[in-house]
């Protein structure tokens, strides 16, 4: 274990980054003095707790002690059962440490109606079926590990890595193209070809060739999807959707383009691309989204990281429906929420970071925060109720 996960566990490095009070200081300047060996280590946890964003919100003494109280609670939990938990679950245990931290400390910015759930109303979520990553390569179906990265290489190979470091290589069919299909629940990387790469989020399919050969590079995704395309001013890059084409020659964005979603998006975040659709063609740069949305296109600047935090394992949210938010939480981990029109979900909206960690239970519990509800699960029934 590393020891900047050591410091993320410890109450008082968590009181210190938390209150930051002049005795603290002093106390933690003098063990970076008293151990420069663990120098390294605890710049690394300052890193990783400062990007939380604890410091953005300014929070009331009383809102600092739940905060801190609740981190603890949630710590003390997972000491309890670490003994028993192989080394490589304490990492696990770490995120859920973060995730508590991360959005314990989240403003309800907005409420558009005077009732969130009525006394009487709940929301019930159902964990679904597992499913496993599929590659299909003409009549051929390939098993694949969650979070795995496949990459292309020369000759129809594919060079398949999982998330423990095996690889395994094999030969693709010489067909037209490939299909890959990343259930909810899962994630996984693509990298194509020509270099272009492809993070693959939940519930989405990606159709590829093993070979660019033509005069233009063309992928078709059904879901969500950012992509770094490796330049090549020869051959433009082209994505299908079923509302919308993107083109661009060499670039990173984000496309969010669900069947069942009424909307599409497009997020440039460096380069140029053009989007097209039956009725008009935009040209965008970066910092903007597109949004498709019954046929009409909408341009605005966006801060780009709300909508490519999912590569990095976090979801960011600013003034977020609850009804998106449970919308992407139920896509990450494969759960099916359904809830009654009584409850409006839309009416109210949220801001603040949720990180995706392994355990369901420790996003439900920052979910119930986010959401001013409260949850519990029976077996693989979630229930949100009124707090």
């Amino acid at each position: 274990m590393k020891n900047d996960r050591y410091f993320l566990f410890n109450e008082d490095f968590i009181q210190w980054r938390l209150f930051r009070t002049e005795e603290q200081n002093r106390q933690w300047e003098k063990f970076r003095l008293e151990n420069p060996h663990l120098k390294e280590d605890l710049d690394e946890a300052i890193r990783r707790f400062n990007a939380l964003g604890m410091n953005r919100v300014s929070l009331s003494k009383d809102e600092k002690d739940a905060i801190y109280s609740a981190v603890m609670q949630n710590i003390r939990k997972h000491e309890k059962r670490k003994h028993r938990l192989q080394v490589w679950l304490t990492a696990t245990a770490a995120i859920l440490v973060i995730t508590i931290l991360s959005t314990l400390f989240v403003r309800l910015n907005k409420d558009n109606g005077s009732a969130f759930l009525t006394e009487n109303s709940r929301i019930v979520g159902e964990t679904l079926p597992k499913e496993e990553i599929c590659l299909f390569s003409g009549g051929d179906k390939i098993n694949i590990a969650n979070q795995s990265d496949i990459q292309l290489q020369k000759n129809a190979k594919v060079l398949i890595t999982n998330n423990t470091e095996a690889k395994k290589e094999l030969v693709l069919n010489s067909v037209k193209m490939n299909k890959l299909v990343v259930p909810f629940g899962k994630q996984s990387t693509l990298m194509l070809a020509d270099g272009t790469k492809i993070y693959i989020n939940s519930g989405t399919q990606v159709d590829f060739p093993s070979e660019f050969n033509g005069k233009t590079r063309e992928i078709h995704v059904n879901g969500e999807v950012f992509i770094d395309v490796a330049e090549d001013t020869k051959k433009p890059f082209i994505v299908h959707t079923d509302r919308m084409d993107i083109r661009v020659l060499g670039t990173s964005f984000n496309v969010s383009a669900y069947r069942d979603d009424m909307e599409k998006t497009v997020v440039l975040v460096k380069g140029k691309v053009s989007v097209k659709t039956e009725q008009q063609v935009t040209e965008m740069l970066p910092n903007e989204k597109v949004e498709l949305t019954n046929g009409q296109i909408t341009k605005e600047t966006v801060d780009v990281s709300e909508y490519i935090s999912w590569t990095n394992g976090v979801l960011e949210f600013y003034e977020t429906p609850v009804s998106e938010i449970l919308k992407k939480v139920g896509r990450y981990y494969n759960v099916q929420f359904e809830s009654s029109p009584d409850i409006p979900l839309s009416a109210r909206t949220c801001s603040g970071k949720l990180f995706l960690s392994n355990n369901l239970d420790s996003v439900m519990t920052s979910v119930s925060v986010l959401s001013s509800t409260n949850y519990h699960r029976e077996n693989n029934i979630i229930y949100i109720t009124k707090k």
